[in-house]
C-alpha cells in the first residue's frame, strides 16, 4: 500500500498486488504446459497449478482507501477479477491507527489496521508484510492527516 494523492483534505492510498498477479501468471504457464505435455498422473499436478494460480488472481484486488475529510468519511474501495465493493464509515469513529504485529514459521509479519470505537477493526493491509517501515510510514501519514 502507498499513498498516491495528499492535500489538506484527502488523503488516498492505493494497493496493487502486482507481484501476486505477476506469480500467478507464471503459475499458471507453467500449470498449463505441465498439463498438456506430461504423462496423465503429472497432469494433476500442472491441473493444480492452475486452480492455484486461479486463486491467487482472483484473492488479490486492486485496493484504494480513500480518507476525505471534506465529506467525513474513510472508503474502501476494491476492484477485482470478481466485481468491485464499496464500503465506508465517518472518520471521526476512527479511534487508534495501529500496527499490528504476530508472528507465523517464526517469521514476524505485521498489518495496518484501523480500530474504530466501536470496536470494529479494518485491515488496511490483509495481506501480511514483514516491511515494518512501510506501514510506520503510512501509519505516521495517516496519523497526521487524521491530526490536521
Amino acid at each position: 500500500m502507498r499513498v498516491i494523492q495528499r492535500t489538506f483534505t484527502l488523503l488516498t492510498l492505493q494497493e496493487r498486488p502486482i507481484g501476486i498477479w505477476v506469480l500467478s501468471s507464471f503459475t499458471a504457464t507453467v500449470g498449463l504446459l505441465i498439463f498438456i505435455s506430461s504423462l496423465p498422473r503429472v497432469d494433476w499436478f500442472g491441473f493444480f497449478c492452475i486452480i492455484c494460480a486461479n486463486f491467487m488472481m482472483f484473492g488479490s484486488p486492486e485496493k484504494i482507501c480513500l480518507f476525505d475529510k471534506s465529506d467525513n468519511r474513510v472508503t474502501f474501495k476494491q476492484k477485482g477479477w470478481l466485481g468491485n465493493q464499496h464500503s465506508y464509515f465517518p472518520i471521526t469513529k476512527i479511534s487508534l491507527v495501529e500496527i499490528e504485529p504476530f508472528k507465523l514459521f517464526g517469521i514476524q509479519f505485521y498489518r495496518l489496521t484501523l480500530k474504530l470505537f466501536s470496536g470494529e477493526i479494518f485491515y488496511l493491509t490483509p495481506i501480511p508484510s514483514t516491511d515494518n517501515q512501510l506501514l510506520k510510514n503510512l501509519a505516521g501519514s495517516i496519523q497526521e492527516f487524521l491530526r490536521y
